[in-house]
């Protein structure tokens, strides 16, 4: 074969080498080109989903308040959203769905919108709430400085706290304690007590005695203070006398019985009971106890209790 056969057969094999080159060249320009475009496309679709991300974000954000409730729905809300971006963005990058990244997005808008209005309302009724809480809040004050007479205070009280009930139900609780304390400043409270153990002469006068033997009647004499808000009239005071044991002296058939501390809602027994007629001044009156035996040596207490509330207490020594 002829040296000018040979470099004919070479320049051909070289042609169809450059040739097959060339066309690869072409192909994968174009595939660099598609890669490019699709890339922008993603790049593009996501900067979109990230400023919608960030702008609901900051929306969501600037409606926070101190209210724990109202914050506690956006931060649930923020985290609903923070879970729906990584699924979007789960469809740009990983799944390379653009259509539906697309729709997501849309969603996400929508979402958002849902969101916002959701916190506006509550935000809304939170404001309404603040108002209606302050306004009884100065309610109930008012009810506070008018409590000055019981039965007008109590009328007034009963009035208010049916309106409030039904707007406010921790309310009840207050109105509770503001009725307790009426009913307790009402309770007659004891001066000073003394306490003495003797009998009756025939001549009907007491005497008193140092001996236990010779004590038919332990007597207990109080002085009342003066209450300007209790109306005048027969006031009931209740004794209770307990010996050194703890134990209340008590006999049914001499008047003993049974009253509620309404202090600590404790029943008790009480040794007897008296009537006086109170005007609104200071009341002294004795009430005596005869005892069905005889007093046993030790320190003895007494209480004193009018309207259910302990009045007035005291020891004496037999």
């Amino acid at each position: 074969m002829s040296s000018r056969v040979i470099s004919g057969i070479a320049i051909a094999i070289l042609l169809l080498l450059s040739g097959y080159l060339w066309y690869q060249n072409t192909q994968l320009q174009q595939a660099n080109k598609t890669q490019l475009a699709e890339m922008q496309e993603l790049e593009a679709v996501q900067a979109e989903l990230d400023a919608d991300y960030q702008a609901s974000l900051e929306s969501i954000e600037g409606l926070r308040s101190d209210n724990a409730e109202l914050n506690a729905l956006i931060d649930n809300q923020k985290e609903e959203l923070r879970a729906q971006k990584k699924k979007i963005d789960g469809l740009i990058w990983t799944r390379r769905e653009l259509d539906k990244a697309r729709t997501e997005i849309a969603e996400f808008e929508s979402l958002t919108a849902g969101y916002l209005a959701q916190i506006s309302e509550l935000k809304s009724k939170t404001d309404q709430l603040e108002a209606t809480n302050a306004q009884l809040v100065s309610d109930n004050s008012t009810l506070n400085q008018n409590l000055t007479i019981e039965k007008n205070a109590n009328m007034q009280l009963q009035e208010a706290k049916a309106v409030l009930v039904s707007e406010k139900e921790s309310l009840t609780s207050t109105n509770k304690t503001l009725s307790d304390k009426v009913e307790i400043g009402s309770a007659i409270k004891i001066n000073w007590m003394s306490f003495n153990g003797g009998d009756l002469n025939d001549s009907g006068e007491w005497k008193t005695r140092k001996r236990n033997k010779r004590m038919d009647l332990l007597r207990t004499c109080f002085k009342t203070e003066t209450n300007v808000i209790v109306p005048a009239g027969d006031e009931t005071f209740y004794l209770r006398i307990m010996n050194p044991n703890g134990e209340t002296l008590s006999a049914d058939d001499m008047g003993s019985g049974e009253l509620v501390d309404k202090q600590t809602g404790k029943t008790m027994r009480y040794t007897m009971s008296g009537n006086l007629t109170y005007n609104n001044e200071d009341t002294e009156a004795c009430m005596d106890w005869k005892p069905s035996t005889t007093p046993v040596d030790g320190e003895y207490t007494v209480e004193i209790y009018n309207k259910g509330y302990k009045v007035g207490t005291g020891m004496f020594k037999l």
